[in-house]
Order: C-alpha cells, then structure tokens, then sequence
C-alpha cells in the first residue's frame, strides 16, 4: 500500500472510511430491509466519501486550522449525541 498522502490514498482512505464507519454498519441492514434504495446507498455513499475526501485533501494541503475550524463547528450540531466510544476491535483481530 502507498503510505504517502496524495490523490490516490485519499481517494482509498475515504471509500475505507466510508465502507468502515458507515457502509459496513446499520445502514447495510436498513438497506438490506428495504429502508434505503439502491440508488439512496449510491447517494449516500458518494456524498460521505466525498466529504472525507475533502477533508483528506485539505489536511494534505496543510489548512489543518481550516479542517478544524469546520470540524468543531460540526460537533456544536452534535452536542447532544451520546459520547463516543472508539470502536477499535476490529483492528486487533
């Protein structure tokens, strides 16, 4: 696998972020029951790897304050989730 930060392991890094934390979770089974379409999965999916994709890209570019500034405005709209509780079983399997 490339280790460097560049187009290609931004593009591999955001679909395995994508897949890892949100694909491969609930919304599969809610897809599976027929609650999402094809074409809803397809929508979500690209949107999200997108997003991480972007965020990728502008810490690659070094504008880590910019990457944080929208960062912690998007966590004031989550203030009320539960803590977060890493899930890191999957790496030490």
């Amino acid at each position: 696998m490339n280790t460097k930060l560049n187009f290609e392991t931004i593009d591999m890094l955001s679909k395995g972020i994508t897949q890892f934390a949100f694909r491969s979770g609930p919304v599969e089974e809610m897809h599976s029951k027929n609650k999402l379409t094809q074409k809803n999965m397809e929508t979500l999916n690209k949107y999200i790897a997108n997003r991480i994709a972007g965020l990728l890209q502008t810490v690659l570019n070094g504008d880590i304050s910019k990457a944080l500034k929208v960062l912690t405005f998007y966590a004031s709209l989550s203030t009320d989730w539960n803590t977060i509780k890493p899930d890191t079983e999957e790496f030490y399997m």
